[in-house]
């Protein structure tokens, strides 16, 4: 079923007006995103085009930056998150749980909730089985927290058009990836996830 099939079209004038708490005007959500790249891969993003264009392998060059991100990067946005009392969510490549241990112990020491990401920061649309991706990152991210996790960020925001029905079927109550913020099942036919 494409994107479009999935849910009606709803004109903002037409909806209830959403009330916040406090009678608050603006919503703010943030989550913080950790992945694992492969530097034998093709990068998931490139900051520094190649010279020549195509695809390096390795990409050193786009693979240090991200790796820059885990190594300091996320270390000086937690102070900056702890000064202030921000308890964000974190996207997490299941992966990343084993190979940057020490970021997923400080979320986890700060109760911030765990959003799975898929295993590795690869297209979900590249990876050889989709189901099985998504429900080994689902057991890693519960093995190593205790708890399931209930939303879904697509890496790079990507799915196939079956994600909404897998995603359903691991448990999943929210999808970040349609910026729409809707419960992965909101996207289901009518007539049931399968």
């Amino acid at each position: 079923m494409q994107p479009n099939q999935r849910i009606p079209y709803s004109p903002i004038p037409e909806r209830p007006r959403l009330k916040l708490p406090g009678d608050a005007r603006v919503a703010v959500w943030l989550i913080v995103n950790i992945e694992q790249w492969n530097p034998m891969e093709p990068m998931p993003r490139t900051v520094l085009p190649p010279p020549a264009g195509g695809s390096p392998s390795p990409d050193v060059a786009n693979w240090a930056w991200h790796e820059y991100g885990n190594r300091v990067g996320f270390w000086r946005i937690l102070e900056v998150l702890d000064s202030l009392k921000i308890r964000p969510a974190l996207a997490i490549n299941g992966s990343v749980i084993t190979a940057y241990q020490p970021i997923a112990r400080a979320a986890l020491d700060r109760d911030w909730e765990f959003i799975g990401h898929g295993f590795t920061q690869k297209n979900m649309q590249k990876v050889p089985n989709e189901r099985e991706d998504i429900e080994r990152t689902t057991e890693i991210i519960r093995n190593f927290t205790g708890r399931r996790p209930r939303g879904w960020l697509g890496p790079g925001l990507t799915e196939t058009l079956e994600t909404p029905e897998l995603l359903v079927e691991a448990g999943y109550e929210y999808v970040c990836d349609w910026v729409l913020m809707i419960s992965p099942s909101a996207l289901l036919p009518a007539t049931g996830p399968l």
